[in-house]
């Protein structure tokens, strides 16, 4: 014998489904009035038992990954601006200063992946914060002549071999004494290395130069900005210095 109170709370609660035996009687609340179909105990027939589906791991890892697909429509990269350029880019032109007077070059050491689809130089975020680092050491974009290296990088390979290295030197050297350029910011931690030094000696000759890490990188890891501003801070007093 069980009390319908009982069934009523259990209901209530939310605590689901309660099974209970074949045969088993429900008894009215005791403050109601009895009524003829009330005065007769009722009878509870329990529900069917049915029985247990196998544990298949592989229809539910299917069923969850259809639904987080359902959840999370998925959308398609716009391009920041032109189509990119199908392939690798057979070499990258050089941006020169667009006021015809060059007051700064600015090189790195090969085309990463976004300049070599996209076929420009400093594509995309990275050249936006390229220009503000220039406006940082009071330089308007239209002054700098910004080139790189290796213009030649294939796509997927970050770095260019130590013979394409050597091999670029003598174009770069015609390069930045055909734009007159007063001093020279290096971009990338590759110009760190000794290996450079005499390279970058040869290129840059009276020139005075800075390194500092690519904007790529800048902002991949926003915590070396300030490693940067105080070799800009150098840069910025070279050029005063210098009359640029």
């Amino acid at each position: 014998m069980l009390s319908a109170r009982y069934l009523h709370l259990h209901e209530a609660l939310g605590l689901g489904p309660m099974w209970l035996k074949r045969g088993a009687v429900v008894l009215p609340p005791k403050n109601t009035p009895a009524t003829s179909v009330q005065a007769r105990p009722q009878t509870v027939r329990s529900a069917p038992i049915r029985p247990s589906q196998p544990h298949n791991v592989q229809a539910r890892l299917e069923t969850m990954k259809a639904l987080e697909t359902a959840a999370v429509p998925t959308r398609k990269p716009v391009p920041e601006t032109e189509t990119p350029l199908p392939g690798v880019s057979d070499g990258i032109a050089p941006v020169p200063a667009a006021s015809g007077i060059t007051r700064l070059a600015v090189v790195s050491l090969c085309p990463p992946i976004e300049d070599a689809v996209y076929g420009q130089l400093f594509h995309g975020k990275a050249g936006i914060l390229l220009d503000n680092i220039l406006k940082a050491v009071g330089l308007d974009a239209a002054y700098v002549h910004k080139t790189c290296w290796v213009k030649t990088a294939a796509v997927g390979n970050p770095m260019p071999s130590e013979q394409a290295i050597e091999n670029a030197l003598g174009q770069i050297i015609r390069e930045l004494d055909g734009c007159r350029a007063p001093a020279v910011l290096f971009l990338g931690q590759a110009f760190v290395q000794p290996e450079r030094q005499a390279m970058i000696e040869t290129l840059c000759g009276s020139r005075p130069f800075f390194i500092i890490d690519h904007p790529a990188r800048l902002l991949r890891q926003p915590e070396l900005k300030a490693r940067a501003w105080q070799v800009l801070k150098q840069l910025k007093h070279a050029l005063q210095a210098g009359g640029s």
